[in-house]
């Protein structure tokens, strides 16, 4: 289990993406946040609840205007 933490300067419509290595979406997560600090929690599963294998994903994160992409190593 992983937790990914986002700051949010105001409120805000949120969504965080993981992606495989080759460009797949694994698993999507999205809402609403006033200011301040968003947690998202990955069980390292898909979208259909089975597990993933260890390796690289990337996770695309959006919050209005904004969006970053970062890669994490997934151990198990």
């Amino acid at each position: 289990m992983t937790t990914i933490s986002m700051r949010l300067p105001a409120a805000a419509e949120w969504s965080l993406t993981i992606y495989n290595v080759a460009g797949q979406v694994v698993r999507e997560f999205s809402g609403y946040s006033e200011a301040g600090t968003v947690d998202v929690t990955w069980d390292a599963t898909d979208e259909g609840g089975s597990r993933v294998a260890s390796g690289i994903y990337l996770y695309k994160a959006t919050a209005g205007q904004f969006s970053v992409t970062r890669k994490m190593v997934l151990m198990k």
